[in-house]
């Protein structure tokens, strides 16, 4: 094995719509397997919400500081490490690996790039030289050509043929990419690519419109040995965006030669551009004539490799981590959970998962919103059974506040015009309006040819429609219930459908024995005896997930990542797990988010992947006896739910989603922020809201620490918050918000600290907040008043990033903290 004795990781910064808690859960898990083998592990990056950032136990030096190659510089310079990481750092990584190549950094200092040589950071960063390498090599790949100026693009998409898809190259902003039908069109579309483009160049290449998606990911050792971790299928066609597409793994409609071609393929492309750890290969498949092309090649750690970890148990971090130092796949041990040599088995499923994006409008907007080549989800959950159905009922309603009623009014009231332009435009509701074309008597025929789906998925559709169709017919039936549970529909919404309630439905499963099950999640399919501890639930037989070790602790995750959450929830979350740990308790999660870093089975010991609903809770709390059951504020109707039962657990309201509203105001604001334990407070930090530079007001979306209060008015405003929080009933973060009036500040408002708030702090202040509140809520011998909060050097800023530039969308009213996608830290002197 190669001895590294130090390791540049470069993060991929705020939140945005192209990645999100992948990267953080990714960065993780590879730095504690670092770590353990004796690398000292560097983190560069400046992401608020991140996990990996606040865990000194595995990253030895963080440094928060703005992703560019000068502070690259600085780090290098400082911590002379022997090698760099790119690959937990998405695209932004990789381009910024790029100049540190063309500055001579790299060699100058004989520092070792890991995962990718040089050759192929600049082929992931040039699609034009990517697609020379892998034509030479006989992949089959799309026409792409460079220009510079509209005639030239002109004269390029006439010789391919429209619909052409136009990218900027070197894109400012995430995602610059247009399809254009005709000429009509494409001056527009270049004018907008070409502005957006810092090289003022961009990209011009054939669309593959309509042909089917796939997503291959595969891994390789530095002696070329290779393996599939994952062939998924996209529902949705070419030309609408990977992330946007509801997704299956394993793939559904594929031949086994479609499957060992794309597999041969992808192994081709890896080895061509010598990746070691994992590569996800995108495949753009012509279902008439089995032709299939290659899309892209991403040797880095994305949305579809946790998925393909998460829905299969193999642990592609921790293997990968070792592949880096030099294993081979032969060589890695993955411990006594697995059988002899199971890093070297391609995973094998006896199950199905499907993906569902999570969007960022309101349910009015997603009616409005067309989906395109651009991506416009913000995050992803996912969902298990033993068919596409039941997989998919269970990921639709693992999603945040999903209506009960499966959108089955409001499509209902749709007009037969609307429905047609819905089908033929694709939106991001589509798969609701889809049903009820099918309700309304369209051939399986006729939406094929309008949406190019593949017919098996309305084969999956219409058994969908025909059981909802049969609990409305037959409300109270034993039979027509068992049958819904075994395909995954939830208490709520067959409660919906019978008009009655959900507790009543749990009340008639117990009267008739229908209890729920457990099956692990490992990935050789029952082959051998694997134990992952990941579980979804099904209603067989067998039981699979036995009870923990007490005491034990059960988390409701805060699920996929969503709109002014981000992925702090799942900072929040995963902090408090392993304050649990600490205390000896035996961690159990329940989520449904692939991203999410609270999966790890480094934090959690035990992983539920099940929507957030009072009826899993409770087979849970059934199997486990958990002592404590932490659920997030925002889940007010599982909180409310759960009171009518007689639980044995005490149950903890975790903070979530901010609970007052405040406007911007024309003076400035500043919040005093502080812990409460009930007896109480610890004051941690003063902030102060920075001037919006479009209209000047105050809004606590960029936030500066310390505010720049002198000491005699800061102490007559901690006089008066004092008072305020020692009001609080609950323990928990409380801040005081003031406004200034003249020389002085008047106290407005009392709330929670929103959690993207609470990372930040964490951040600024060098200190584990959520396991602070871990401490206060789970040990009684904890005494508040013992913590020492020491107050940052200089000052501290955040600074919210919004979503709206990249989904082409002018912000809606007020851009207030319930739409931030991510944010920016910096540590200023």
């Amino acid at each position: 094995m190669t001895n590294k004795k130090s390791i540049l990781i470069i993060g991929a910064g705020p939140n945005n719509i192209q990645h999100g808690d992948e990267v953080d859960s990714a960065t993780y898990q590879v730095a504690t397997y670092l770590r353990r083998a004796g690398v000292t592990t560097i983190l560069a990056d400046n992401n608020p919400f991140s996990y990996s950032l606040n865990d000194s136990s595995v990253i030895d030096h963080s440094s928060i500081g703005p992703l560019t190659v000068n502070h690259l510089i600085e780090l290098i310079e400082k911590y002379q490490p022997r090698a760099i990481l790119p690959t937990l750092g998405n695209r932004q990584a990789f381009l910024l690996t790029q100049e540190l190549l063309e500055k001579g950094i790299l060699r100058k200092k004989e520092i070792e790039l890991l995962g990718v040589p040089e050759a192929t950071v600049r082929q992931v960063n040039n699609p034009v030289l990517l697609e020379r390498t892998l034509r030479q090599m006989g992949a089959p790949m799309k026409k792409i050509v460079t220009v510079n100026n509209y005639p030239d693009a002109l004269e390029e998409a006439q010789r391919l043929g429209y619909p052409v898809i136009i990218r900027s190259v070197l894109p400012k902003i995430t995602s610059t990419r247009q399809i254009v039908h005709d000429q009509s069109e494409l001056a527009a579309a270049v004018s907008k690519c070409l502005s957006q483009s810092r090289a003022e160049q961009v990209y011009v290449q054939q669309s593959l419109g309509g042909y089917k998606e796939i997503e291959v990911v595969v891994q390789r050792d530095q002696s070329g040995t290779m393996m599939m971790l994952g062939m998924v299928e996209d529902m949705d066609p070419i030309g609408i965006h990977a992330g946007d597409s509801i997704a299956f793994n394993p793939a559904q409609t594929l031949l086994d030669r479609q499957i060992q071609d794309m597999r041969d393929t992808a192994f081709a492309i890896t080895r061509k551009l010598r990746i070691v750890g994992v590569n996800h290969v995108q495949f753009a498949l012509d279902p008439v004539n089995d032709n299939f092309y290659v899309i892209k090649s991403s040797p880095y750690f994305d949305r579809m490799v946790s998925f393909v970890a998460q829905s299969t148990g193999y642990p592609v971090a921790m293997v990968s981590s070792q592949l880096y130092l030099g294993k081979t796949l032969r060589e890695i041990d993955l411990g006594p959970g697995f059988a002899k040599h199971a890093a070297l088995i391609e995973p094998a499923m006896d199950h199905i998962a499907a993906r569902v994006p999570v969007w960022g409008f309101s349910p009015e907007q997603a009616q409005k919103q067309l989906l395109g080549t651009e991506k416009k989800s913000v995050g992803t959950v996912f969902g298990i059974g033993r068919s596409p159905a039941e997989a998919l009922f269970k990921a639709i309603e693992s999603r945040y506040h999903e209506p009960t009623d499966f959108h089955i009014q409001s499509q209902a009231k749709l007009s037969d015009d609307e429905l047609v332009d819905r089908l033929v435009h694709p939106h991001a509701e589509r798969l609701f309006s889809l049903l009820e074309a099918m309700q309304r008597g369209y051939t399986a025929y006729e939406l094929v040819e309008m949406t190019k789906i593949d017919p098996f998925y309305f084969d999956q559709l219409a058994k969908m429609k025909e059981l909802i169709t049969e609990l409305v017919e037959h409300p109270g039936k034993e039979p027509v219930l068992a049958k819904a549970k075994h395909n995954g529909l939830s208490n709520q919404l067959i409660a919906k459908l019978w008009k009655t309630t959900p507790k009543q439905i749990y009340q008639m499963m117990q009267d008739h024995n229908l209890t729920v099950k457990y099956k692990e999640v490992e990935p050789s399919a029952g082959e051998f005896d694997q134990h992952t501890q990941t579980f979804y639930s099904a209603y067989e037989d067998e039981n699979e997930a036995l009870t923990l070790p007490q005491p034990s602790a059960l988390f409701i995750g805060t699920g996929g990542l969503r709109l002014g959450l981000s992925n702090a929830g799942d900072f929040f979350v995963a902090s408090m797990m392993m304050q649990l740990h600490r205390q000896k308790f035996h961690t159990i999660i329940m989520n449904c988010n692939p991203s999410s870093v609270t999966l790890n089975t480094l934090i959690a010991d035990k992983r539920y992947i099940e929507p957030a609903s009072a009826e899993n809770v409770l087979s849970v709390v059934e199997i486990d006896q958990p002592q404590l059951i932490f659920i997030p504020a925002s889940y007010t109707n599982l909180l409310e739910t759960l009171k009518k039962y007689d639980l044995q657990s005490k149950v903890i309201t975790l903070p979530d989603d901010r609970l007052g509203n405040l406007k911007p105001r024309s003076n400035q604001l500043v919040a005093l922020d502080y812990l409460w334990d009930g007896e109480n407070e610890k004051f941690l930090a003063s902030t102060a809201a920075l001037q919006s530079a479009t209209n000047f007001d105050y809004e606590m979306i960029n936030l500066q620490l310390p505010a720049a209060v002198n000491d005699v008015e800061l102490k007559k405003m901690q006089a008066t918050a004092r008072e305020v929080v020692e009001q609080q009933s609950n323990p928990g973060f409380y801040q005081v918000i003031f406004e200034q009036d003249g020389l002085e500040y008047k106290a407005l408002t009392v709330q929670s600290i929103s959690l993207p708030e609470v990372a930040f702090l964490s951040k600024s202040l060098g200190i584990n907040l959520p396991a602070l509140l871990g401490k206060i809520v789970s040990d009684q011998d904890f005494n508040l008043a013992d913590t020492e909060i020491t107050q940052p050097k200089g000052t501290v800023t955040y600074r919210a990033t919004f979503p709206f530039e990249s989904l082409r969308m002018k912000p809606q009213g007020i851009l207030g903290p319930n739409k931030i996608i991510g944010a920016e830290i910096q540590f200023m002197n």
